[in-house]
C-alpha cells in the first residue's frame, strides 16, 4: 500500500497577475483567499489545490513542491523514519504547515531534487466550489490531478524513489523511442484509482523539473469549451487534442504563465489494484497530440 493518498496540491512560482487571470478565465478554477505574495486556486471543495508563489516564468524549474497527501498522521510519522533510514533529510515545518493551511507538513526532496511537501489535514473551504466558467473538475479523493516530471537521469532511476520510498505502484510504461523523443520508456505510477499520479520521462531540451500538471474535467464538452477559451485568450497550445494510449485521456496541453504546461482533459482511465497488471505501450497516443513547439 502506498504511503501517498493523492497529489493534494501543487506549489509553483510564476507571475501572479497573469495567473490571477489565467486560472479562472482559462482553466475555470476559482481564485481562493491567498496570503500576500501568492495566488491560490481551487478546483473542488478543498481550500486550495494550486499555489502560485510570486516569481519569474521558469518553465520546468518553476516547481516549488509536490504537495503529497499522506494516508494518515501515523503514516506521516512513519514516512519521516523511512526517509531518515534511507539517508534523506526530512524536516517537519510547523510554520509552513500554518501557511499551507494543513495540520502537518514534512519537507524533503526526491532523487532529482524536486521539492516534496508530504502533509496531512488539508481542510475543505467554508464555501462550495464555484467555477467562473461552469467547469466541473474531477479531483476530490483522486487529488488535484497528475504531474509529469523531467528527470535529470533516466525515468526508471527517478521512479525508484517514488516506488521504494513512497510506495507508489507501477501502472505501465510507454516507449518514447517510437515517437523519436528518447530511447528509454516513460514510467507511470499510481497511488489511488487514477491511472497515474506521478509520471516521468526523459525529454531532450527542457531542464529537469515539472513538465505538466493534468487537470481532469467532467466531459468532452468541457474540454472543448476550454479550447475555445484558450483560443479566445490567444494562449499557446503546446500539444494539440489527442488520446493517450495508456490512460485513454482525451486532452490538449496549454502553456501556463509559469512556462510549464497544463494538460486539460477528460475520460481518464481508473484502475483497480486487485485486477490491474502493469503493461507496456509502444505508442504515446492513439491519435492526435501533435507537438506545436515553443511559444514564439
Amino acid at each position: 500500500m502506498s504511503t501517498v493518498k493523492a497529489l493534494g496540491y501543487l506549489a509553483v512560482r510564476g507571475p501572479l497577475a497573469e495567473w490571477a487571470t489565467f486560472g479562472p478565465e482559462v482553466l475555470g478554477a476559482q481564485v481562493a483567499p491567498s496570503p500576500e505574495g501568492e495566488v491560490r486556486l481551487r478546483t473542488d471543495e478543498k481550500v486550495h489545490r494550486i499555489i502560485i508563489e510570486d516569481g519569474p516564468a521558469a518553465g520546468p524549474s518553476s516547481l516549488v513542491a509536490l504537495g503529497l497527501e499522506i494516508v494518515s498522521d501515523e503514516a506521516l510519522t512513519g514516512l519521516v523514519a523511512t526517509l531518515t533510514y534511507n539517508g534523506i533529510e526530512a524536516t517537519e515545518d510547523p510554520e509552513l504547515a500554518a501557511r499551507r493551511g494543513v495540520d502537518r507538513v514534512v519537507c524533503f526532496a526526491d532523487s532529482d531534487g524536486n521539492g516534496i511537501e508530504a502533509y496531512v489535514g488539508l481542510p475543505d473551504a467554508d464555501s462550495p466550489f464555484v467555477s467562473p466558467t461552469g467547469t466541473t473538475f474531477l479531483a476530490g479523493p483522486l487529488g488535484v490531478g497528475h504531474v509529469f516530471l523531467f528527470p535529470r537521469g533516466t525515468a526508471s532511476e527517478a521512479a525508484k524513489f517514488y516506488e521504494n520510498v513512497l510506495g507508489l505502484l507501477l501502472t505501465d510504461t510507454i516507449s518514447l523511442a517510437s515517437v523519436g523523443v528518447a530511447e528509454e520508456d516513460a514510467v507511470f505510477l499510481h497511488c489511488n484509482p487514477r491511472h497515474h499520479t506521478v509520471a516521468m520521462g526523459t525529454i531532450p531540451g527542457p531542464p529537469p523539473g515539472l513538465g505538466h500538471l493534468m487537470l481532469e474535467v467532467a466531459d468532452v464538452s468541457q474540454v472543448g469549451k476550454a479550447m475555445d477559451r484558450v483560443r479566445a485568450k490567444d494562449e499557446h497550445v503546446n500539444i494539440t487534442l489527442g488520446e493517450h494510449s495508456n490512460d485513454l485521456m482525451l486532452s490538449f496541453y496549454v502553456t501556463t504563465p509559469s512556462g510549464f504546461d497544463i494538460e486539460y482533459g477528460c475520460n481518464g482511465l481508473l484502475i483497480d489494484d486487485a485486477t490491474w497488471k502493469p503493461g507496456h505501450h509502444e505508442l504515446l497516443s492513439n491519435w492526435g497530440h501533435h507537438f506545436q513547439g515553443a511559444q514564439a
